[in-house]
């Protein structure tokens, strides 16, 4: 048994207000015996036995009406499944999730929730407890109110955990969910709901096309370059005419190409008619489904993969020589070279390469901004011992040891490294023993993700780890004469010139384009004399003032909006950033899903939808039946009364 209003039984100690009663009503009385009666008195003793009886099933009656009353109010069901149980709250839990993610944004925003409010509410009264929440977060919510359609990261988390931590899941006997939507993701995402009733009340998507993702050019790219993009087109089936789509770079309109229907994917090009920054937009020509049809990005066109180098000078300087080497040759490298005084101006918003020609010299500081610009798809490059910061960069588990020896170490190369460097003669200066080692820094048995020279004893000597989207490359040796002939060996520069070429230059676009949901970080250069304050301009024209952390970079977490954001400085635009909706989200939808052989109960017709989950419930609703018992006993109670209308006879 379940009562749906379990406060009134707080009300139970009345039933103990008639008896009350009647006891107060007692009252003892001077009996006065005559003696023309005395022998009635037999007879008279009889009567009041049979009076007293009445009285006392008037009081079992008055007592069974409050306390059906109080039950009545308490609103018992009885489960007719389990058999008889006792529990005090619903027993039904039924979670409305509505498709609030942007690919049922245009049904989310044009529905009628006046039906849901209503059916929640027919529910309410049936016993269920219902909740709502939106499918891109399942956070639970009471009402509709605060779910709304918009563009967010989602589906990182089983629907069993998001929902645990904010109800008790285990009180109710039997659990439903009702997705609203589209349909997409419906079925794998419900599936993981095993125990539970599912329903998919849906909503389908209807004439959309999407441009899904684009590829943008790996290499750096220079003023008046013409560069190719590839752009992925999706459809639905019902979308049949050609589609236009339009370039817009820098919010000039410069090219425009059709899209037949045939065509799932289509090379436009591009052209760089101004330095700098490319803000790039795309356009599809526009159908009912907006939200897919723009496609925003950002490409670097400064010339050249940036390679920064800090160094204490001396001579002679070989990165001087790299920098000479490079320029004549027209590589696309465009390397800087710095002192230490000079770290704090190192540019990391532009990605490409740091090298550190001595780590011993960094501090905390140093080592965590490296580490942000490394995650996010960099390459750092550095020799010697830079102490615990390194050594909890690269993963190894203990510090590392400093080692001189008067002899040189030997060294072989790695099957990995032959691979990765084919064009460097490494093997050959090796297996001749013409690089020589003095000094190194021993490991505890811990590798590089990848070596590729070690010592004899196995001990890393170079080599590289990953370090989420960007790269760490280890020498182990102090970039100075008296530790290493590394520097003087002829195939040196072509050794750091092929590591700075064989980064994943991809890197170099994709740190200027991120999803809706990303943290976007800014690498701002120091700017001493400046004190404007940082400022993000959004999308949709609104500003949001933020400040560096400790290691001078700014993260911006606020990205709810596909678009461009701007970093601005007082009125100067330090660095553009593109966010869009995920690949996931763009791709057009069909009018279609296929849920055939699942336990999801699928329908277009609200009112079907509607009438299933009501058949779940297989309880009986005892309340009414406790009023009809309530009403007969104040017949009885009213027929009995007429023969005394006291509580209890006086005697």
């Amino acid at each position: 048994m379940t009562f749906l209003s379990p406060f009134f039984l707080w009300f139970l100690p009345l039933i103990s207000v008639p008896i009350i009663i009647h006891l107060l009503a007692k009252r003892r009385s001077k009996l006065i015996y005559f003696p023309s009666l005395k022998f009635l008195k037999l007879l008279e003793q009889d009567a009041l036995k049979k009076f007293n009886i009445n009285q006392l099933i008037l009081l079992i009656i008055r007592t069974l009406m409050i306390l059906l009353i109080i039950l009545a109010f308490a609103r018992p069901r009885m489960d007719q499944t389990n058999g008889f149980s006792l529990n005090s709250g619903s027993i039904d839990l039924l979670i409305i999730a509505l498709d609030n993610t942007a690919s049922n944004q245009i049904n989310l925003e044009n529905d009628d929730r006046s039906w849901l409010n209503e059916f929640s509410t027919e529910l309410s009264v049936k016993g269920f407890k219902v909740l709502f929440c939106g499918v891109a977060d399942f956070q639970l919510h009471e009402g509709l109110e605060e779910i709304r359609s918009g563009y967010s990261e989602v589906y990182h988390e089983n629907i069993i955990d998001a929902f645990s931590p904010q109800i008790d899941l285990e009180k109710y006997e039997r659990k439903s969910l009702l997705w609203i939507g589209d349909g997409q993701d419906a079925r794998d995402r419900l599936e993981e709901l095993q125990g539970w009733n599912k329903y998919l009340l849906m909503t389908p998507v209807e004439h959309d096309a999407a441009i899904s993702d684009i590829k943008l050019p790996a290499q750096g790219i220079r003023l008046n370059d013409t560069y190719e993009m590839i752009i992925n087109i999706e459809r639905s089936a019902d979308v049949v005419e050609p589609l236009s789509l339009e370039l817009l770079v820098n919010e000039k309109r410069q090219n425009q190409v059709v899209v037949e229907a045939s065509q799932s994917s289509i090379l436009m090009t591009g052209r760089v008619e101004e330095g700098g920054y490319q803000s790039g937009q795309l356009l599809l020509n526009a159908d009912l489904v907006e939200y897919n049809n723009a496609r925003h990005f950002i490409l670097p066109a400064e010339g050249n993969i940036p390679v920064q180098v800090l160094r204490s000078k001396q001579f002679p300087d070989f990165w001087d020589i790299i920098k000479a080497s490079v320029e004549k040759q027209e590589l696309n490298l465009a390397i800087r070279l710095l002192d230490y005084t000079e770290i704090d101006n190192m540019d990391l918003s532009k990605g490409g390469t740091v090298i550190i020609e001595n780590a011993s010299l960094l501090v905390s500081y140093n080592w965590d901004r490296l580490r942000t610009f490394a995650s996010n798809g960099g390459q750092l490059i550095f020799f010697g011992n830079g102490g615990n910061s390194m050594t909890s960069l690269l993963g190894f588990q203990s510090p590392l040891v400093e080692e001189i020896n008067s002899l040189p170490l030997r060294l072989y190369i790695t099957g990995s490294a032959t691979n990765k460097f084919n064009k460097t003669p490494l093997k050959a200066i090796i297996e001749q023993n013409r690089l020589k080692v003095f000094k190194r820094y021993k490991t505890q048995g811990d590798e590089l993700g990848e070596t590729w020279i070690r010592f004899l004893d196995d001990q890393p000597f170079m080599g590289t780890s990953k370090l989420r989207e960007g790269r760490l490359v280890w020498f182990n040796t102090d970039f100075s004469m008296n530790s290493n002939n590394l520097a003087l060996l002829g195939m040196f520069p072509t050794l750091i010139i092929q590591l700075l070429q064989s980064q994943e230059l991809l890197a170099q676009t994709d740190l200027y384009n991120s999803e809706v949901g990303d943290t976007l970080h800014f690498y701002p250069p120091a700017q001493i004399n400046d004190n404007s304050p940082f400022s993000i301009q959004r999308p949709d024209g609104t500003v949001d003032y933020l400040s560096p952390d400790l290691n001078y970079v700014l993260h911006y977490p606020n990205t709810n909006l596909p678009g461009i954001y701007k970093l601005n400085r007082g009125r100067q635009v330090l660095q553009r950033m593109a966010v869009n909706i995920s690949t996931h989200e763009a791709q057009a939808h069909g009018a279609v899903y296929t849920f055939g052989g699942s336990d999801i109960h699928v329908s277009s017709d609200a009112s079907e939808i509607g009438a299933k989950i009501l058949e779940q419930g297989s309880t009986l609703s005892l309340w009414p039946f406790l009023f009809m018992i309530i009403f007969l006993l104040w017949l009885a109670e009213t027929y009995l009364s007429r023969i005394k209308a006291t509580w209890r006879q006086n005697v």
